[in-house]
């Protein structure tokens, strides 16, 4: 099946159950305040599209019998998916602010991270071999668990880790070394690329992209005056996609893949229907979420392989996979709320973003 038909059913397999998520996540949200409609009138909405879609890409393609059904298609969306992910977020990143706000916002990232790597950690240790995770852990002390933690996380939470670090030294370059314009950005980028040798899980190739994203930010006038909507964006990245040897985000065809991926992508949010802009752009602005607690949930889904035996194409397993951990990060997420669990784990009195709201989820 082609890769826009692959899309195609995903999506339709979400549309199924969209009234299902107003009706049961839409109304329990809370009452924005004034600041909170200031705010939603400087807000890039087309970001939480763009979000909404690669969080769902990065969910389905740590599904373990997708990676094994579509080694390739993985490949190819590899290229992107989390890159374009760590532009946004440098674009986003706000170090404008006094040490105590800046630090409180930092640790909005470093306590989830700490936390869910910690018991991924521990989940990998002792059910990952029996439930075939594609990662296992098989010695888990204080040394081996320091070592993930600070030099090589484990499962997607290496995006936190990467973007934390990012956003630390972009606050001690910009403003507490009070550098400024090309030689802050330059030093900034020295100092990444250093710490990229000394720690394990902190790649360059990944780290590009968050430095692409900030100088987005400070040298232009906008997130779409640089990632145009474009349609003709499709040409050269088919052209791109047809050499595997491209598949690689660390490479200047990878930074091209990405570069068009987003542009075609604003494209087409223009395009398709406003109840799918909807639905991605709310799962967007619950990224956060997503990203802490989907692991957890995804490695559940494996016990569910051998009842869709029956579809050859794991695309009927893919997507009730998908709506069942996206549903169950979602609701966690409220609960959290609820429990006032979110102001001590995520610094926010509010991690879930009800339908209607148009707060931001990750790298603001």
């Amino acid at each position: 099946m082609p890769l826009w038909g692959v899309f195609h059913v995903f999506i339709g397999g979400f549309m199924a159950f969209y009234h299902y998520f107003c009706r049961l996540l839409g109304p329990l949200g809370y009452s924005a305040s004034k600041n909170d409609y200031r705010d939603m009138k400087k807000r890039i909405i087309e970001l939480d599209f763009l979000k909404g879609v690669f969080i769902l890409l990065m969910i389905t393609f740590h599904l373990s019998l997708i990676e094994q059904q579509y080694p390739m298609l993985r490949k190819a969306v590899y290229t992107f998916h989390m890159s374009a992910f760590l532009l946004i977020s440098g674009y986003l990143a706000n170090v404008d602010k006094q040490p105590k706000p800046f630090f409180k916002g930092l640790s909005r990232l470093l306590v989830p991270y700490f936390l869910f790597e910690s018991l991924y950690l521990f989940m990998l240790f002792y059910v990952g071999k029996t439930m075939h995770a594609t990662h296992s852990v098989d010695t888990l002390n204080l040394a081996s668990w320091a070592n993930y933690v600070f030099l090589n996380p484990q499962g997607p939470y290496w995006y936190l880790h990467t973007l934390s670090i990012g956003i630390l030294v972009y606050y001690l370059v910009y403003l507490c070394l009070k550098l400024k314009d090309f030689t802050a950005f330059l030093f900034m980028a020295v100092v990444l690329f250093g710490l990229s040798w000394v720690i394990t899980r902190l790649r360059w190739s990944d780290v590009i992209y968050f430095l692409i994203g900030v100088f987005v930010f400070r040298n232009s006038r906008g997130f779409l005056e640089v990632f145009k909507p474009s349609a003709m964006a499709l040409l050269p990245l088919c052209i791109l996609f047809l050499f595997p040897q491209n598949y690689n985000r660390g490479s200047l065809a990878g930074v091209a893949i990405t570069a068009l991926v987003v542009c075609f992508l604003l494209y087409l949010y223009g395009k398709i229907p406003a109840s799918v802009n909807h639905l991605l752009c709310y799962l967007g602005r619950n990224s956060l979420a997503l990203v802490v607690f989907s692991p957890i949930f995804t490695v559940a889904t494996k016990w569910m392989a051998g009842i869709f035996a029956f579809d050859p194409t794991a695309i009927c397993f893919a997507v009730f996979a998908l709506v069942l951990v996206v549903t169950c990060c979602l609701l966690a997420a409220w609960i959290c709320d609820k429990l006032h669990i979110s102001r001590y784990v995520f610094a926010n009195e509010h991690l879930y973003a009800p339908f209607h709201d148009q707060r931001d989820g990750i790298g603001a």
